[in-house]
């Protein structure tokens, strides 16, 4: 191993915590971005298996994050990508190992990451079935409680009409989900125009955007929102990716606001990672965000209007969750695939070796998933969760085939 690769490994495991050499990956830590799929790849009875009774053209991947910086050479962009300064910064040595990580998930190239990281992604959608889509994700800036923007507080920001331009140039390929913060004097306009330039849902981040979900400053956008009948994909849990903000606005309790409000929410990632105070009980003690997306889940009031999404669930941190979830089919009728790409492509954050020894991985399955892996993130994800299984029980057909819940 080279000094340079030596040092990254050591300031990832450094990142993963106490207990983090457990994680190493067996696959390394930098994503080799192969193109070219062989065809040993391309004819692996798994390969057909993981498609068999799925529909392509239904298939939306739900949660796929645009990155870009800003030095996008496509003059018909309306608008460009930014990142903080801190991404590249040696002053914050921890921003600047996520970015090293996007980017490489990515596969994008320095100097123009605008336009290989989305010519990347395009790639690996043009290796799926006809008709399978990604929904790209806008972001928009954390805002103050007045609703103005606070650029110094944002990590990145991915302009709406961004996300719309790319989804409308490759309509063949993408679908957009507008980021508009509640707090804006013009978010209910803003949503309006979001609506109609063909905008699927609304994302959040709470802690990453400065988003309390429970608060009233929401209630006009969630009443435009019951009325436009679109979504929000809101993340919930414990948030490591994006710093800053306050971790408790993704207690998924947050939420009950919307939801009462007639707004359909799908909570990202379904709570499997973090803990989060019950809100509604005396006591302060923290309990897993998990617990608290359950009972909304459980909650027959809010049964036609809570979701989860099932993105990062194959992450070591999150992947614990795995079981009960797999174990609870009164709840994969309203469960929704997204990778979270880039994340699949991020080597160290998940671990086959681990889903075998945990029993929710065939062995003989993990040579096909490693290869897959380093041609196509997207793919590898898609088959990973087609193929992982807990006591005979695997995601339903449903789960991917979540073209149909954004149409309603």
């Amino acid at each position: 191993m080279n000094r340079r690769k030596f040092m990254l490994s050591s300031a990832a495991l450094c990142l993963l915590g106490y207990g983090g050499y457990r994680y190493y990956p067996e696959q390394g830590f930098t994503n080799p971005c192969l193109t070219q799929m062989p065809d040993a790849l391309k004819n692996h009875p798994l390969m057909a298996q993981i498609w068999t009774g799925i529909k392509p053209e239904k298939v939306w991947d739900t949660h796929v994050h645009l990155v870009g910086v800003g030095d996008t050479k496509d003059k018909k962009s309306p608008a460009l990508p930014w990142s903080s300064p801190n991404l590249d910064s040696n002053e914050h040595p921890v921003l600047k190992l996520q970015k090293y990580f996007y980017m490489n998930g990515t596969c994008s190239v320095a100097g123009d990451v605008d336009r290989t990281s989305v010519s990347r992604l395009l790639a690996q959608i043009r290796q799926m079935p006809a008709g399978f889509k990604a929904m790209l994700f806008a972001f928009d800036w954390y805002h103050n409680e007045d609703g103005s923007i606070n650029q110094a507080y944002s990590i990145f920001h991915i302009p709406n009409s961004y996300a719309q331009h790319l989804a409308h140039q490759y309509s063949e390929a993408f679908e957009w989900v507008a980021s508009i913060h509640p707090y804006r004097k013009d978010a209910v306009s803003a949503l309006k125009q979001a609506v109609e330039n063909g905008a699927r849902a609304i994302k959040w981040l709470p802690q990453g955007m400065g988003i309390d979900p429970s608060s009233p400053k929401c209630d006009a956008f969630y009443a435009a929102l019951a009325e436009y009948h679109l979504p929000i994909i809101c993340h919930t849990g414990h948030e490591s990716a994006v710093q800053g903000g306050h971790q408790a606005f993704a207690n998924p309790l947050k939420l009950r606001r919307a939801l009462d409000a007639g707004v359909r929410v799908v909570l990202a990632h379904c709570a499997s990672d973090g803990e989060d105070e019950g809100l509604d009980t005396l006591s302060k003690h923290k309990v897993k965000s998990f617990v608290l997306f359950s009972r909304l889940m459980d909650d027959p009031k809010y049964k036609g209007l809570v979701f989860g999404d099932i993105s990062a669930l194959t992450l070591f941190n999150h992947a614990w969750a795995l079981k009960p979830i797999l174990q609870n089919t009164a709840w994969h009728s309203r469960l929704l695939n997204g990778s979270d790409y880039p994340l699949p492509g991020i080597l160290p954050l998940i671990s086959l070796k681990k889903l075998v020894r945990d029993g929710l991985l065939e062995e003989a399955h993990t040579e096909f998933l490693e290869v897959l892996r380093n041609h196509n993130a997207l793919l590898f994800d898609f088959a990973l969760k087609r193929l992982i299984r807990w006591n005979g029980v695997s995601f339903p057909r449903q789960t991917f085939e979540t073209s149909a819940f954004f149409a309603k």
